[in-house]
């Protein structure tokens, strides 16, 4: 009980920010939490670039949904020849 009690003494501020400002670290969250999704899902993978390609195809917010299937074939095609 003590230590909870040291520790919340010592981290006073921080923890008042926390509730008083608007920033959050959600934002960031979200992506890091996609690429180590790919990165568990993507064990095995040859090279950094087939990695990478994934990692930027998956992340962009601009695909369209139709072209899904054509890209995600050449990519796992690209991964297993290379």
């Amino acid at each position: 009980m003590s230590s909870t009690i040291k520790m919340l003494q010592t981290h006073h501020e921080k923890i008042h920010n926390t509730f008083i400002t608007q920033y959050s670290n959600g934002p960031l969250e979200g992506p890091d939490n996609k690429i180590k999704a790919i990165k568990r899902a993507s064990f095995g993978y040859r090279s950094f670039f087939s990695f990478r390609t994934r990692v930027l195809y998956f992340s962009n917010p601009y695909k369209k949904s139709s072209n899904h299937k054509v890209i995600r074939t050449f990519i796992s095609g690209f991964t297993n020849n290379s």
